[in-house]
């Protein structure tokens, strides 16, 4: 277990304030006067629309919401999706990796701006900055107990992801996970720390603490992360990248050849439904914790949960082709599933 993941599990996730050695030149400046209040409305729009093209299943998730929590956390997901994009969007896979890894240290550099700018009157940020990060400089003033760390623990992880190349010698990514608990700290980063991100906007129930939310909040993110990955094999392997853990690979007789090349049989289909299952068990985990949260928070949270975590039996149901076939829901299924849902959310005591 990396330390980064021991404190998030803790709930300290960096922990302490940032070092203040010296710093790369950032996009965003400490000013005495910061965007209008029209600038920061445009800001949220920006950030909502950014959730609705990013992702329709967390954008369901968000119109659950209240108004104000809907805002903050489109904002945390918009300036999350803008960070996936400087490493994975078309532009970055077009691009030098030098390039996108200098945005990577530019966005560090920004949130650093933020945090450590005087709580008291919360961070100022520069008119001319990018839509995610006046949101998320409002979002950050207004929400007492959003820390530092996750975002930084997701930055970490996006880089991580950067430094991936192809071995010329063998054709095999120069990163793969050798194990679950390797690539569960991949998943902490990169998406276990969103729980974290968010909870401190969600809140707690009465009798909860934060740090006692914050364990099932990784679950939660930790199985999403998973189940991206047994959603998107085929997708990855185009960009030569393979997620599953080499030894799960192994002990069902496959290579990572293999599974780059687009196998499909019956060992194949066992490894997925081993992995499947994994990350069931993880969203019946993150599911104990929702009597944790605000009432108004646990049927957003149980939507985003059960309508992503479909996604797996979608992969069944298409014969374990992660390849060529992408497992997705419909509205109406989302919609379907609503009632149910709520009923689950009303009785959680």
């Amino acid at each position: 277990m990396s330390a980064a993941y021991a404190r998030s599990i803790a709930g300290l996730g960096h922990g302490g304030p940032p070092a203040r050695g010296r710093r790369r030149p950032r996009r965003v400046a400490a000013v005495a006067v910061g965007p209008s209040p029209e600038a920061v409305e445009a800001a949220y729009t920006a950030c909502e629309e950014s959730t609705r093209a990013s992702s329709a299943t967390f954008f369901f998730a968000t119109l659950l919401m209240r108004p104000t929590q809907r805002r903050s956390v489109q904002a945390i997901y918009a300036w999350c999706r803008e960070l996936d994009d400087t490493v994975d969007g078309v532009e970055a896979l077009r691009a030098p990796k030098e390039e996108a890894d200098r945005k990577l240290s530019a966005i560090e550099a920004d949130l650093r701006a933020l945090f450590d700018d005087d709580r008291g009157g919360g961070p100022v940020v520069a008119p001319s900055s990018a839509p995610e990060t006046i949101a998320l400089a409002d979002t950050i003033r207004r929400t007492p107990g959003l820390e530092a760390g996750p975002f930084l623990d997701m930055i970490a992880g996006m880089r991580s992801d950067l430094a991936v190349t192809l071995d010329v010698s063998t054709g095999l990514p120069s990163r793969m996970f050798d194990d679950w608990p390797a690539l569960r700290e991949y998943c902490y980063a990169v998406a276990g720390t969103v729980g974290l991100m968010t909870l401190p906007v969600m809140g707690t129930a009465r009798g909860y603490t934060v740090e006692q939310a914050s364990t099932p909040g990784i679950e939660l993110g930790i199985a999403l992360q998973l189940t991206n990955i047994l959603r998107d094999v085929g997708e990855d392997a185009r960009r030569g990248r393979l997620y599953l853990p080499l030894d799960a690979v192994a002990t069902h007789g496959l290579t990572p050849r293999e599974i780059l090349d687009g196998v499909l049989d019956e060992r194949y289909e066992a490894l997925i439904e081993d992995e499947i299952r994994r990350a069931e068990a993880h969203f019946g985990r993150a599911a104990d914790g929702v009597r944790m949260l605000a009432p108004a928070a646990r049927l957003p949270v149980l939507a985003a949960a059960e309508i992503y975590g479909a996604l797996l039996q979608k992969v069944r149901d298409n014969g374990y082709d992660n390849h060529t076939k992408r497992a997705y829901t419909t509205t109406r299924e989302k919609l379907r599933a609503l009632p149910g849902l709520a009923r689950r959310a009303w009785f959680e005591t």
